[in-house]
């Protein structure tokens, strides 16, 4: 089972946290804020958790819930964007680029790597 620092979707989980970090800094929608921050928070937990059960079926079921916290959160980024008016494409498409990536770990992990 993989460490998961040695993750490429564990440091993007982290940097998507960031990137969320960022753009909910002056947000007047708490509820739609604390939502973003559980949706990324849930993406990474999710990846961490998923690498420690010891099994590859246990890492990709949590692999599955990861990517589909990491759906709610881009449906979430364009909820905000539609209420603020703002340009979050950047955080779209790195979200973009992390469940590409999950799924492709996903897929590998199905295949026996």
């Amino acid at each position: 089972m993989a460490k998961f620092h040695t993750l490429d979707v564990y440091h993007l989980g982290q940097q998507q946290l960031r990137d969320i970090a960022g753009v909910t800094g002056d947000v007047r929608f708490g509820d739609l804020a604390n939502q973003l921050r559980r949706s990324g928070i849930s993406v990474v937990s999710n990846i961490v958790e998923g690498a420690g059960r010891g099994s590859d079926a246990e890492f990709i079921r949590f692999l599955c819930i990861a990517r589909a916290s990491n759906d709610e959160l881009a449906a979430q980024v364009e909820m905000l964007a539609a209420i603020t008016g703002g340009d979050h494409a950047a955080v779209l498409d790195r979200n973009a680029i992390l469940g590409r990536k999950m799924s492709a770990l996903i897929k590998a992990l199905r295949n026996g790597r």
